[in-house]
């Protein structure tokens, strides 16, 4: 039996009540500080339980909301604000723990959810729903030898918790250790992708390997866990190309979509040029074609010398004879597009 992996995420359903932001950070009617509170919980995410060990009851609670000292996340719990109010994967990240710490005898964080708290990219991932796992046995035994089901899933409006995955079973803990628990990251890659597709596992996959949170074999071994579920071939294919030398979501979305056209990648290409080196997100196999990926913000905050240094470099390799083609994000909802580029790119470079 595979042990859960304990350290779920320290920061990420139902929509947050958000509130005035007046007075936030200040106490309120006498009450406790906002650092204070913050220690109830990680992240500073805690429940109306926690806080009325501290003599805190509901209409206090309430108070703090009213000021914006507080926001309340789900029915009964809580996190402290401090500066502007958390959105998006942050606000799904408190949630998430929030939850997780909610259903801590039941249930593990996984999916996108586990993916976010671990800081990790996603794809297509739905901010509005938390998705937690049962680490509970779905089976009762009966007093004449039978086994009853019992359910051990939930859904509701920003809330889903899934069957039970082979192996991963809730363990003892330390009754102070207030983390969620959490399914480990390889499986929830492949859940991840399970719900949004092939992309929404590698996006992820490649940050993992690259940061070493997981390892091919334990992707590979944690997608044959899956093999019965609808949908899991594109995304253990997907997987068996997981590559950590993809440096972002672009890249790995760049990477995805270059091998489905049928080109051959080899990532992180070094060219040596005028005695120079550099390195291109990859090289069309056994060609003079380099391909790079350019997010919207890699630029953004460029100066001049950044931006002539680029251009620099791209002179210098056109004058040693390679091909550049340029990506960006709308490309790649293009792949018509992307393969006559690359075509034409090929056929100059021969």
């Amino acid at each position: 039996m595979r042990a859960a992996d304990p350290h779920a995420c320290d920061r990420a359903p139902s929509r947050p009540q958000v509130l005035s932001p007046r007075s936030r950070g200040r106490e309120v009617g006498g009450t406790l500080a906002g650092m204070e509170l913050s220690l109830l919980g990680p992240s500073g995410v805690f429940s109306s339980a926690d806080a009325a060990r501290l003599g805190l009851d509901r209409h206090a609670l309430s108070r703090l909301c009213r000021a914006g000292s507080l926001l309340r996340l789900s029915r009964g719990w809580f996190v402290v604000v401090s500066g502007k109010l958390p959105t998006g994967e942050e606000l799904h990240r408190l949630t998430a723990t929030a939850l997780g710490r909610q259903f801590r005898a039941r249930a593990l964080l996984s999916h996108h959810s586990l993916l976010l708290c671990r800081g990790l990219p996603t794809y297509r991932a739905d901010l509005a729903t938390v998705h937690l796992t049962s680490g509970v046995d779905g089976a009762v035994e009966l007093p004449d030898g039978g086994r009853r089901r019992r359910s051990v899933t939930a859904r509701r409006p920003g809330l889903v918790i899934h069957r039970p995955v082979a192996g991963i079973r809730l363990q003892a803990r330390d009754p102070r250790d207030l983390r969620p628990a959490a399914i480990p990251v390889a499986h929830a890659i492949v859940q991840a992708g399970l719900l949004g597709g092939p992309e929404s596992a590698l996006v992820p996959a490649d940050a993992a390997l690259r940061q070493g949170l997981t390892t091919p074999d334990r992707l590979s071994r944690a997608a044959a866990v899956f093999g019965k579920h609808t949908g899991i071939g594109p995304v253990r294919s997907a997987l068996a190309h997981a590559d950590g030398r993809h440096e972002s979501p672009g890249e790995s979305r760049t990477a995805f979509l270059l091998r489905l056209l049928g080109f051959s990648l080899e990532p992180q290409f070094v060219v040596a040029v005028e005695g120079r080196s550099y390195r291109a997100d990859f090289r069309i196999v056994g060609t003079r074609v380099l391909v790079e990926f350019d997010g919207a913000a890699k630029y953004s905050d460029a100066g001049s010398g950044v931006l002539f240094e680029e251009k620099r470099r791209e002179d210098a390799l056109r004058r040693a004879g390679w091909v550049l083609v340029r990506l960006v994000w709308a490309d790649l909802a293009h792949p018509d597009r992307v393969r006559d580029r690359i075509l034409a790119a090929l056929a100059l470079a021969a």
